[in-house]
């Protein structure tokens, strides 16, 4: 009788705690709802924080609204009482002065920015002289080779931007039908990064002046008299990069047509003859006034600090072991007199992330593992938050697993809300795809979720600097949009129902990791 009231005891506080926990979570799940998610988002993306570029007034702002968030929920800063890692930062503008030196045995003459030539923004001075080649337009493929990869180490390559135009039926017409536009830019890109070329002064038939590269006015100008396409940001003005990160690959000018007439003789005869022949796939090179070119650029770098914002909650029985939950915050700032708000890009991911950690408060149990919540500054610029706290952050080797959100609050036509979003994942963690898998269906929460499993995940998002460091990665994502990188990525276009569940999912999810 003894033994079976125990037995009895035992079976009733197992089902008591197994009822607490359930009804804990169900209380998590309570807080993640419409009402928050959209007071929330429509705040961080407002115009007040005039499109939250790194290193801006708006970003600032944006950060002290989302460590806010964190500390009203009761949840701890990363270290020594602040919830703000700062993340130096080097900003890049346009060189101070830069110059193109044309050499030949007898003479020499010299080009200066910005008349002649647009250098890229230069993040270390240099001084560079090299012999010259002439790559066309950097097509190669099976059928058409206008870089010689046996000749291009350490040259400077003169070449034509875009693809050329082709004739109806020509065989060169036959091979770039093969392939989109986005596609041929990528393979020219591979072949140059190949390459061994040190710098490129590309040339643009429909810029011969260079008037498409300048700036046109300082006023705000009215959004029915500019065209506004995904570059159109200012952030691609500068250049933002980390203190040590290296110049990866070739120098870019773009140069005048000046400057080209300058270096090949005939010019505007050679151009049509060229292009006569690439239309039969064959190719020429030009004879050069000049041999060689020295190129000179003077940085013009200013050092600028950003902020990480994290928050954690420790772990009760494996303290040491970490799970990190991030999502970038930074988006695209704003330039003449247009603001890029990116409700979606990423202040859903970064409104997303405090969801999560309010529902694990929530549940008023304290988690077995440490779990870290992150949001992430400069990621438009190059991972660049999170990739500073993968190289800064003592305890990297103890972290377990990384929760990835990028532009979570979606569907592809915001007028036809849909249920579906991507996982991606690190392959060899199929548990990543289980879990999301049955606590979608267990809630009903009515999500289809297209699985991509990658070898590798070392682009994308900021999961590219943990999935480097071999941390399994996991990270929603609704999928492009037409208010990608654009003025119109406003939080009115968000699908509310979606962006609810993936964050309910992800929440259930994370929680289960943090309790194995």
């Amino acid at each position: 009788m003894y033994k079976q009231l125990i037995t009895l005891t035992i079976i009733s506080i197992a089902t008591a705690q197994t009822l607490f926990a359930q009804e804990s979570i169900e209380s998590a799940l309570a807080t993640i709802n419409r009402n928050s998610l959209e007071a929330e988002l429509t705040f961080l993306s407002s115009d007040w924080f005039e499109g939250r570029e790194a290193t801006t007034k708006g970003a600032y702002m944006a950060a002290d609204y989302l460590a806010s968030l964190y500390k009203s929920a009761g949840i701890s800063p990363f270290k020594n009482d602040s919830y703000f890692q700062d993340v130096p930062l080097f900003v890049a503008a346009a060189p101070a002065k830069a110059s193109i030196t044309l050499k030949n045995k007898s003479i020499s003459k010299t080009y200066s920015f910005p008349t002649h030539l647009r250098a890229e923004r230069i993040t270390e001075s240099y001084d560079i002289k090299a012999n010259i080649l002439w790559g066309g337009y950097g097509i190669n493929s099976d059928q058409l080779q206008e870089l010689d990869s046996k000749k291009c180490e350490g040259k400077v390559l003169i070449r034509l931007s875009g693809l050329p135009e082709t004739e109806t039926n020509s065989p060169l017409k036959q091979l770039l039908d093969k392939k989109n536009q986005r596609e041929w830019s990528t393979l020219k890109h591979e072949s140059l990064q190949k390459s061994g070329i040190v710098a490129v002064l590309e040339y643009d038939l429909n810029d011969p002046y260079l008037s498409k590269s300048i700036k046109e006015s300082p006023v705000p100008i009215a959004s029915a008299e500019k065209e506004l396409s995904k570059r159109s940001s200012g952030i691609y003005q500068k250049s933002i990069f980390l203190q040590g990160d290296k110049k990866q690959g070739a120098y870019f000018y773009k140069v005048s047509k000046a400057l080209m007439t300058d270096i090949i003789p005939d010019f505007d005869q050679f151009l049509k003859q060229y292009h006569n022949q690439l239309n039969q796939l064959k190719t020429s090179a030009p004879r050069f006034n000049y041999t060689s070119v020295q190129l000179q650029s003077t940085e013009d770098v200013e050092l600028k600090k950003c902020r990480n914002v994290i928050a954690v909650i420790e772990g009760s029985e494996k303290p040491d072991e970490i799970i990190v939950v991030g999502a970038h915050y930074d988006h695209l700032g704003m330039y003449d007199g247009y603001i890029w708000n990116g409700a979606d890009d990423n202040g859903s991911g970064a409104i997303g992330t405090v969801a999560i950690a309010r529902a694990f408060i929530a549940t008023g149990i304290q988690p077995k593992r440490t779990v870290i919540f992150a949001n992430w500054t400069a990621e438009e610029r190059g991972l660049l938050g999170s990739r500073y706290f993968v190289n800064t952050f003592k305890d990297i080797d103890k972290v377990k697993y990384y929760h990835n959100y990028d532009m979570v609050g979606r569907s592809y036509n915001y007028e036809k809300p849909d249920s579906a979003v991507t996982l991606l994942y690190t392959k060899s963690w199929q548990q990543a795809e289980q879990l999301c898998s049955t606590y979608n269906k267990e809630y009903k929460l009515g999500l289809k979720i297209n699985f991509s499993a990658w070898d590798n995940p070392t682009s994308g998002s900021d999961n590219a600097p943990f999935a480097k460091k071999d941390i399994p990665i996991m990270w929603f994502h609704t999928g492009g949009h037409e208010s990608y990188h654009m003025p119109s990525d406003h939080v009115e276009r968000i699908d509310w129902q979606k962006f609810e569940a993936i964050v309910k999912t992800s929440f259930l999810t994370l929680w289960d990791l943090a309790n194995e």
